[in-house]
């Protein structure tokens, strides 16, 4: 239970934002901040002072976003929209404010493709609607590890990872297109490379991919980081452990994609099936 949660609402200016990242073309972030507290996220950096201080514990809601959202997905090129970059699009406060699926049906019903990152099964609340637009969109669930005690360390408001690989398996059944983002993985804590085989044992048995990264200190991650035993990444390190991801992966039939190298394996197949 996340004592003195602060939970604020403030009015977006637009509804999508141009994405940083190479394979989506737009950012759809409902919230900013987020309660999961992972002490290893990037958006500590580009969240408002007053989430990004008290990590895990406050969390602004953009309550106009639907409004906006509904003028926007009309008006806009269609292309690629992640849910979310900065943010858990499925963080416990989506319980009670239910934008995630208006936000799903307007951009599906516009010709927007939808690709959703979570660390939440709360994300199976909208299966029906994930089932009906499954054409148009795909969901990856965050699994860092399935080692409880240092998932605690990292992600220590976050909902329990084997919960979210059962999400996982329920929307791939439904014949949801899923993913699983394994990442960061952070030298000296997540990087059992006998956690990561169960992991990719679990997507070659259900049929998912993966994408995969290291940990990369930010300035907003290293308060937080600090205290966990972490060690720095270093070329060699990731190397050797690239080298086992892939031979793993191999072994099992598993699709796994550096999260640099998503754009190669993704956009072109979104693109050519959507225009």
């Amino acid at each position: 239970m996340i004592e003195n949660i602060k939970i604020f609402e403030i009015n977006a200016r637009h509804a999508l934002g141009k994405s940083g990242m190479a394979e989506l073309d737009y950012a759809f972030n409902p919230y900013l901040g987020c309660l999961h507290g992972c002490r290893y996220c990037y958006a500590i950096d580009m969240s408002p002072s007053e989430a990004s201080s008290n990590w895990g514990r406050t969390v602004f809601v953009r309550k106009n976003i639907i409004t906006l959202l509904e003028r926007e997905a009309r008006t806009y090129k269609r292309g690629i929209v992640g849910m979310s970059t900065i943010t858990d699009p499925y963080q416990s406060v989506e319980m009670k404010f239910r934008i995630m699926p208006k936000a799903i049906e307007i951009l599906s019903r516009n010709g927007f493709y939808v690709t959703i990152q979570t660390k939440s099964p709360l994300i199976l609340k909208d299966i029906e609607i994930l089932e009906k637009y499954r054409n148009n969109l795909d969901v990856g669930l965050t699994v860092t590890t399935i080692d409880r005690k240092v998932a605690a360390l990292l992600e220590p408001y976050a909902p329990d990872p084997v919960k979210r690989l059962n999400a996982l398996k329920k929307l791939t059944q439904r014949k949801i297109k899923t993913w699983l983002y394994l990442g960061p993985i952070v030298r000296g804590l997540n990087d059992n490379i006998e956690d990561i085989k169960k992991i990719v044992e679990f997507c070659a048995a259900n049929g998912i991919r993966i994408i995969y990264d290291s940990y990369q200190d930010f300035k907003g991650t290293l308060p937080y980081m600090v205290g966990t035993g972490y060690m720095k990444s270093d070329p060699e390190w990731w190397e050797r452990l690239n080298l086992s991801i892939e031979k793993i992966c191999g072994k099992y039939g598993v699709t796994c994609t550096l999260e640099k190298d998503e754009w190669k394996y993704e956009t072109r197949k979104r693109y050519g099936t959507l225009f």
